[in-house]
């Protein structure tokens, strides 16, 4: 099988696996700050007892498979860095 990879493509690798590890972060962060607001002791009330049982827990299942297929796309981005970086030795 014939390889071709151009500066393009390399950029776009690094980029992609750059911006993945921020998004992964961010989703970490939301997951943290959701989790906070539904617990009674942060927060309670009617608007607080609607997040908490109707929701977070989407949300929270959400991103918690965001997560995961944003880890094994940094990991498949890796992969593909490295093969990248092989076929230009």
């Amino acid at each position: 099988m014939r390889t071709v990879t151009t500066p393009a493509a390399q950029a776009a690798a690094r980029g992609l696996g750059g911006e993945l590890h921020g998004l992964a972060a961010i989703t970490t962060d939301l997951s943290r700050h959701g989790g906070t607001l539904a617990d009674s002791r942060n927060w309670e009330g009617p608007k607080a007892q609607t997040f908490r049982a109707q929701v977070w827990p989407e949300v929270e299942t959400t991103l918690t498979n965001l997560r995961t297929n944003l880890d094994e796309l940094a990991r498949s981005i890796a992969e593909i860095n490295r093969r990248i970086a092989d076929a230009g030795a």
